[in-house]
């Protein structure tokens, strides 16, 4: 069962096509300055084949610090991605790298540069659910929407630093999110987000959205401008830009993004995005039934989500990552009212927020303990913060809206709690738990208590 076949059939949706694997995607984003020293360690990409189909790519190792051999992996294989190496061998070598138990590769002493080759499928228009994450060839194969997680090997040690990937000749068009200062674009380090690259000759636009510059793909522009998706990304960008720095500009290496636009079909119910630190997939949903602003809605909702990931991480700068429940229910909440407010018809909005935000559905689990499911059931670990969670959010911002008779909501604590360290028990901050007894107002302790499970402060919960 697709997400979108769940959403139309009222069933509780378990959203790993809108946040596959989160804890993996914004773990820890490091985003570093905007113009990066020279890496040692570098990737370079070209095609290969007589269709200009495949693409080989070579990684330059890191110097090695004398051990007799070091082990290579894509690092999305770790996260449930199907990795698409093939035949990884040493420079100036023909037989391939032996493999591990653990399906890595192994590079021998006195490997200096190791190249594969990556032979990204052709998908029939409208079949590409980017939330797998996988290379791609699009559009008849003019480009191909390159995966950074599934196609690119790393050294597994500690204290991966990034590095870059470049076109290796003239003939090798590559576009990225943050460009080196020597040429290519950033490749994250361990620790990072992941990022997605786009090799080949597509239609670019780009769009000075705020602090921001765009640059945008599509796989089919008529389609992206019918939509109008530019402005919609335009006008949730803004909104929540302004939720996330709005008593800070945004620093100048985080103004760059690169958006991509995929198609599919919505008779198959699939649509997904992926937001890396700096790069950002999204589905829009095509063809189908003729309920367009369902489809809309569901398109902006995604979209929306995956766009506060990426500025709510970027916010937190070199912080650790923020608990998965709190990343993915805050996310869902703000995706939600930044839908609503790039849809015009008001009723298609409030049905979709309604299946997820509902004050008076039974709580399940509380987030204390959601925490822990995401590492033994990450599906029902997901349900419960999407709907559980965003409905929190939503209570507690009604409730700041009403103890303030309108002059306060949740909006301007986000900038500070993004900037927060969480505890490791899945609760809030006492930070934040202060800021909010400040208002002497039980129903706000009743929100913590019946969510999040949180022992209340009896001295300061206003009873």
């Amino acid at each position: 069962m697709t997400i979108y076949e769940m959403l139309k059939m009222g069933r509780k949706p378990q959203f790993s096509a809108i946040s596959f694997l989160r804890s993996a995607l914004f773990a820890s984003v490091l985003y570093g300055f905007w113009v990066e020293a020279y890496a040692e360690s570098e990737y370079t990409v070209r095609w290969v084949g007589d269709d200009s189909y495949g693409l080989e790519i070579a990684f330059k190792l890191p110097p090695d610090e004398g051990a007799a051999g070091r082990k290579l992996a894509a690092r999305g294989v770790a996260w449930g991605l199907h990795q698409q190496v093939e035949s990884p061998r040493c420079e100036g070598g023909t037989e391939p790298l032996a493999k591990d138990g653990d399906g890595g590769w192994i590079a021998p002493e006195g490997c200096k540069e190791v190249i594969w080759t990556v032979s990204p499928p052709t998908m029939r228009d409208g079949t590409v659910d980017v939330s797998a994450q996988a290379s791609v060839s699009m559009a008849q194969r003019k480009w191909v929407l390159l995966s950074e997680p599934t196609s690119l090997l790393r050294v597994v040690e500690a204290n991966s630093q990034q590095s870059t990937l470049r076109p290796a000749d003239a003939g090798t068009e590559l576009l990225g999110a943050t460009p080196m200062d020597k040429g290519g674009w950033r490749v994250p380090a361990d620790n990072n987000a992941p990022e997605f690259f786009v090799v080949g000759t597509p239609g670019i636009e780009h769009r000075r959205v705020g602090d921001f510059t765009v640059r945008y793909v599509a796989d089919d522009w008529q389609r992206v401008h019918h939509l109008g998706l530019m402005s919609s990304h335009a006008q949730a960008l803004h909104y929540l830009g302004d939720v996330v720095y709005a008593d800070t500009p945004v620093p100048e290496r985080e103004r760059a993004l690169l958006v991509v636009w995929v198609g599919i079909d919505a008779r198959h119910g699939r649509a997904g995005g992926a937001a890396g630190s700096r790069s950002f997939l999204a589905n829009y949903m095509i063809g189908g039934d003729k309920n367009v602003p369902d489809h809309l809605a569901v398109t902006f909702m995604i979209m929306a989500h995956e766009q506060f990931h990426q500025l709510a991480d970027a916010r937190r700068g070199e912080l650790p990552e923020l608990p998965a429940w709190i990343n993915e229910s805050i996310a869902q909440y703000y995706g939600l009212r930044a839908m609503q407010r790039a849809i015009h018809d008001a009723a298609t909005a409030e049905k979709l927020i309604r299946q997820f935000i509902d004050p008076d559905r039974e709580v399940e689990q509380r987030f204390a303990e959601v925490e822990g499911m995401f590492a033994i059931d990450r599906p029902r670990a997901l349900e419960l913060a999407y709907r559980q969670g965003a409905t929190f959010w939503a209570e507690l911002d009604r409730t700041l809206r009403v103890a303030s008779d309108g002059a306060s909501s949740l909006d301007e604590y986000i900038p500070g709690l993004l900037q927060m360290k969480f505890p490791e028990d899945g609760l809030l901050p006492q930070a934040f738990l202060t800021q909010l007894r400040s208002w002497n107002d039980s129903r706000i302790e009743q929100a913590i208590m019946k969510y999040v499970g949180a022992a209340p402060d009896t001295e300061n919960s206003g009873r």
